[in-house]
């Protein structure tokens, strides 16, 4: 197995379609960028959605107040994505704290279908296809941060 190896040491599994599914989390940012792809397109200020959803990350009213006392229109500008960013956090410490390996698949999971659903092993297929899609995207930014970065190197896997 060749893994790309970040300055901080952090290795990213490359080689085969689905590999960062079952490695190690991705960046943080990309992982956010991937779930504002799928939820928006990465538009901050996309349309609201059908359950009153706003911003990037498509966040509800209530998630949105779990984070921040923050006005709730903020959802469509930059802060977002510190918003995004508590969610992601208290999704991998959840996960964790549950004895579940907290994958970039499975935090998407939990992302979209809630940690419950993951925890409970009980997720629907729409949510294992929008955890299929952000795998792909966060895999692709791997790649092409490895092909234009030069404090990547390559490691080989013993």
């Amino acid at each position: 197995m060749v893994r790309l190896v970040n300055n901080l040491g952090i290795a990213l599994a490359l080689l085969a379609p689905g590999v960062v599914k079952a490695a190690a989390l991705a960046p943080t940012q990309d992982f956010l960028y991937a779930i504002r792809v799928v939820e928006s397109g990465d538009n901050y200020n996309c349309p609201t959605g059908p359950y009153g959803e706003r911003g990037p990350y498509q966040f509800r009213r209530a998630v949105w107040q779990e984070y921040t006392s923050a006005p709730f229109y903020r959802a469509r500008t930059a802060y977002a994505d510190v918003v995004a960013e508590r969610h992601y956090d208290w999704i991998v410490h959840v996960l964790s704290d549950r004895g579940l390996r907290p994958t970039v698949y499975n935090v998407a999971e939990a992302w979209n279908g809630g940690v419950g659903a993951v925890i409970r092993g009980r997720i629907p297929s729409a949510t294992r296809g929008y955890a299929s899609r952000v795998v792909n995207i966060v895999e692709e930014e791997a790649h092409v941060r490895a092909a234009e970065t030069p404090r990547y190197r390559v490691a080989y896997a013993q």
